[in-house]
């Protein structure tokens, strides 16, 4: 198969180094546990800007033997274990070291980085997958930052509703990513419980009881942290959710990147235009894309969700982000600049 219209499997292999340097910083201690969340957010910006733009996209008959292609699954399993791993040592390390409180706190960004910006991006990625193995390495992933929940909210949930004003995960215009964050955190938890409730319902069930699957899913960082405690301390049980706590709100600044301002027109009362390209924010940066897995075609997910990273395509119709996700989280803790940056990017909705 040529390969000159698309991104081989070795540049994903290098995602691998944002977790190995992490790991390293964690191990020299002192200011080096800021390496992962500098390589996040100084590096791979800095990356972005010397390797510049690939806008190469798959031919449909290239589509099945990219699917097929072992080497680029290899990576997302090669992740999952190199981050149980780094999770087990980040624990010892919490539970021995004698760092100073900002040195801690710098070890938990640096963690939360690579859980968050890599862990979960593979577990949205294998989410999709039909192949029930692949999806639970996926929920394993989303169980180690206590966010299991995401997994039936994105693929149930926003890909329906991406788009329209009661979907959490899509930002409105004007809206500050802080308050994104909250709000999509809330209202994503309780549209998973009103999403079993239903489903039970449907089933002639009772809709909170032991079947809603919620439970469990609510129950699993408690067990996972109480586990940590009885292994590493409660010192350390409480570092380890703060971990899931920073990659989850990494995960929802990287929602808020992904739509902000997006709006998908009501066509007639109650029906909504189809999802299309002009939906979802593209950046075709080199180096970030290959680091996480391509979820910058973020348009061409949505448009066929079943399809691999790999084979992702890039639409001249999306909108375009200037940077690459790491520097656009960046720009977006500072509304001010944020908008006057995006905003006169978004498309205009012609009026109905």
């Amino acid at each position: 198969m040529s390969t000159a219209t698309v991104m081989g499997p070795a540049p994903f292999y290098l995602s691998l180094s944002l977790p190995l340097v992490a790991w390293c910083g964690l191990e020299l201690g002192c200011a080096w546990t800021c390496l992962g969340a500098g390589l996040a957010f100084i590096g791979l910006p800095l990356m972005d800007g010397i390797a510049g733009r690939d806008s190469r996209s798959p031919l449909p008959q290239q589509v099945v033997d990219l699917d097929d292609h072992i080497a680029y699954r290899i990576v997302l399993y090669i992740h999952a274990v190199v981050q149980t791993l780094l999770l087990w040592r980040v624990c010892e390390l919490w539970s021995i070291g004698d760092w100073t409180w900002w040195q801690t706190a710098l070890s938990v960004i640096s963690v939360g980085a690579v859980t968050g910006g890599l862990g979960i991006t593979i577990a949205h990625e294998l989410s999709h997958r039909n192949v029930r193995w692949e999806r639970s390495l996926g929920y394993m992933l989303l169980a180690q930052v206590g966010y299991l929940h995401f997994a039936l909210e994105h693929v149930a949930g926003h890909h329906r509703n991406v788009g329209q004003r009661h979907d959490p995960a899509t930002a409105r215009k004007g809206e500050s990513v802080y308050v994104f964050i909250v709000r999509c955190i809330v209202q994503s938890w309780l549209h998973v419980w009103q999403m079993e409730a239903q489903r039970l319902r449907n089933q002639g069930r009772l809709a909170y009881g032991v079947r809603n699957r919620m439970w469990l899913w609510s129950a699993v960082t408690p067990l996972l942290a109480w586990g940590v405690s009885v292994v590493f301390g409660s010192t350390t049980a409480w570092l380890f959710v703060a971990q899931g706590i920073v990659a989850f709100t990494l995960l929802e600044a990287v929602n808020y990147v992904e739509h902000y301002g997006l709006v998908r027109k009501e066509i007639r009362p109650g029906v909504v235009e189809k999802f299309g390209p002009q939906h979802a924010w593209e950046a075709r940066h080199a180096v970030s894309n290959a680091f996480l897995f391509k979820l910058q075609r973020h348009a061409d997910h949505h448009i066929v969700p079943q399809r691999r990273y790999q084979s992702l395509r890039v639409h001249d119709e999306s909108p375009q982000l200037p940077q690459g996700y790491p520097a656009m989280i960046l720009l977006a803790l500072i509304p001010p600049i944020w908008r006057r940056v995006v905003h006169p990017l978004i498309p205009q909705v012609p009026a109905s």
